[in-house]
């Protein structure tokens, strides 16, 4: 028997992913009015960005209840998990977290509920290590402490096209001083201790990837080993995609880049234009579960 871990689809995994590390979804909702939808479900992103484009008012999210993860847990137990860890979107930014950990209470087992303290694949990089620690053997315990010490660690930064959705939607926080000034200005934004912080305002598109990577940089992140990854709503220029990873592979040693679409739930406070850039770096234990724990290259290896 194996430790289990489940995340919520704010993580941006694809369907793909989730197979292949063996990663168990429990979906937010979406609303558009009084049409509910389960998020990466009955809602992918390419329908979410269209109708998002015609909406007259912004869509609504809801964090999937205690009783939706509560059956979610019950069942992995029962088809013979040995525990399970849960990783999570960021407690300051849904009650998701707080909802899994009530879950938690209710199914008698080892469940282990951790706070990425991030979003999209933020939480997403989280949830694949603990997934690729359980696969390597860990129990429990091990594993809910790895991935809530390496949630620690994430660098997540990003750009927006527009401050609307944000602000609309309820999480600007200590962004909204961004607001405003120059023509063509284009705001960073970064996520730290799970909630949305302002790092600083650029003149032009052109100024976005230096800006963010420079955050990186600042961060004294220089010369350590890291997985990671891209994020893009519609409207995102493919360029600036191709030189945050050049810029960033000039300064880090990047073992494995993920790539993926802003999923509905992180798409309602986002918008179009959004560009995000998650970074975990590894330590060489955490790096060997990493790499050891990759279900391709065990697959090779069989």
């Amino acid at each position: 028997m194996t430790i289990q871990v489940v995340t919520d689809s704010a993580a941006d995994l694809t369907p793909e992913a989730l197979t292949a590390e063996a990663i168990r979804m429990v979906p937010l909702t979406v609303e558009f009015g009084r049409e509910a939808y389960f998020d990466q479900v009955d809602l992918e992103a390419d329908a979410f960005w269209k109708r998002l484009e015609t909406a007259q008012e912004l869509p609504r999210t809801a964090a999937p209840s205690p009783e939706a993860f509560a059956d979610m847990y019950a069942a992995c137990l029962s088809a013979g998990a040995a525990g399970i860890v849960s990783v999570h979107l960021s407690g300051a930014l849904s009650g998701t977290y707080r909802n899994a950990e009530a879950a938690a209470r209710m199914v008698p087992g080892d469940i282990r509920v951790v706070d990425a303290k991030s979003a999209s694949l933020g939480t997403g990089l989280v949830a694949l290590w603990a997934a690729r620690a359980a696969r390597c053997g860990l129990d429990g315990a091990a594993v809910a402490d790895g991935a809530a010490r390496l949630a620690g660690q994430l660098r997540v930064y990003f750009s927006l096209g527009t401050l609307e959705y944000l602000a609309r939607g309820g999480r600007i926080g200590q962004a909204a001083r961004l607001v405003g000034g120059m023509l063509d200005v284009k705001p960073l934004l970064t996520l730290s201790a799970g909630s949305v912080h302002p790092l600083r305002r650029v003149r032009g598109a052109r100024q976005v990837a230096p800006g963010l990577v420079s955050a990186l940089l600042d961060s004294g992140v220089a010369g350590q080993t890291v997985v990671a990854a891209l994020m893009t709503s519609p409207g995102v220029d493919p360029d600036l995609i191709a030189e945050v990873q050049e810029r960033v592979g000039r300064s880090v040693a990047v073992r494995s880049w993920r790539q993926g679409v802003i999923g509905p739930v992180i798409g309602v406070h986002a918008g179009p234009g959004a560009f995000g850039l998650v970074v975990l770096p590894l330590g060489p234990e955490d790096l060997d579960i990493w790499e050891q724990g990759d279900p391709d290259r065990r697959a090779v290896g069989s």
